[in-house]
């Protein structure tokens, strides 16, 4: 099979051909459909992620694909179905498995695309409760970035922050997550208003339904925002950047009592505030971690019931990843991008 491998630290991706993987007992191997290419990949590939302890490694944690072969204690009648893949290889048994939190899991065995090979690949090897069946009329490259670029800002808006009807979110960073939080929070019931420097992605956000749109680096969004809420502020942000000067944003317009999660992170600059202004607005402060099995099965229905759209930026054929690596970090795109393997470049 061809695969994309990282075989050094800040260096290109390698195309290579490996065997194609057999399945222990309760594994499936999957025919991958489509992988999506996410800001994280970008860390792995620096070298940058804790979870990267050995080279080379084949990177990717957004895959749907076809389940071609089975372990001998699998049903035999999964073979054939469409699925997308829950990365994390939790244990299912420890508290935090117990109370949906599997991605915090105390006895983790690997995670897809991080400790264990991923989906730049034709084919992966996958311990069969991590699959997600989904119909076979859902595209693989619109059901890849379900696992994450969707779930993952649902579980920060529904777990966390807990958007209501009525309520307005600050979606800070329209890309490829808060493209879907945009459109998550809209089918709760929330008005949103989007935030970000790209003016291709603010478009997208007012075609999506945002009811205001500003651009960070023209304008005062706070001076905006407190305008449009007659001085309050918001009930809750999402800041899917991470930087100092967007979580600084987020903190000082929400409205007294109001949420704020942090879903973009780095390694380097610290999350300051003032526990002063914290404690006399009563704010609630939130990190949220990709998402539990739970989440991505309601996610998956989002998307089933046409309630939220997977936004696909772009496709590359595998071969290509790492022009789509470059384009991610040049950061002028909407959406997410998404490697097909099978395909050349004159298909796509």
């Amino acid at each position: 099979m061809k695969c994309m491998v990282l075989e050094e630290f800040r260096a290109p991706l390698v195309s290579r051909e490996r065997p194609i993987p057999t399945p222990g007992a309760d594994e499936a191997v999957i025919r991958v459909g489509a992988c999506g290419v996410c800001r994280t990949d970008l860390k792995i590939c620096a070298g940058t992620h804790p979870a990267i302890k050995r080279l080379p490694h084949i990177p990717g944690h957004e895959v749907a694909g076809e389940v071609v072969e089975v372990g001998k204690s699998v049903h035999q009648e999964i073979i054939g179905k469409h699925a997308v893949v829950y990365f994390y290889l939790s244990c299912g048994e420890c508290d935090f498995c117990r109370k949906g939190h599997e991605s915090l899991c105390s006895d983790l065995r690997g995670v897809i695309g991080f400790s264990e090979d991923g989906g730049y690949s034709e084919y992966v090897k996958i311990p069969v409760n991590c699959l997600f069946f989904i119909r076979p009329d859902i595209p693989f490259a619109e059901a890849a970035i379900i696992t994450d670029a969707i779930a993952t800002p649902y579980r920060a808006l529904t777990s966390k922050v807990r958007i209501q009807p009525g309520e307005t979110l600050a979606v800070i960073g329209a890309g490829g997550l808060g493209i879907h939080a945009l459109q998550i929070a809209k089918a709760f019931g929330a008005r949103v208003i989007a935030i970000d420097i790209n003016e291709k992605a603010l478009a997208a956000a007012r075609e999506m339904g945002a009811e205001e749109t500003l651009h960070m680096a023209k304008e005062d969004p706070r001076e905006r925002i407190l305008e449009l809420s007659g001085g309050k502020g918001v009930d809750a942000v999402a800041d899917f950047v991470g930087k100092p000067q967007t979580q600084m944003l987020g903190l000082n317009i929400l409205k007294v009592t109001g949420r704020f999660v942090a879903v973009g992170y780095n390694a380097v600059d610290p999350f300051q505030v003032n526990s002063q202004f914290l404690v006399s607005k009563e704010l609630e402060i939130y990190g949220s971690r990709a998402c539990g099995r739970n989440d991505l099965k309601e996610t998956i229905e989002l998307v089933s019931n046409a309630k939220v759209k997977p936004f696909v930026g772009g496709l590359y054929p595998l071969s290509e990843a790492n022009a789509a690596l470059d384009k991610l970090e040049r950061g002028d795109l909407v959406g997410r991008l998404v490697l097909v393997p099978g395909k050349d470049s004159k298909e796509i």
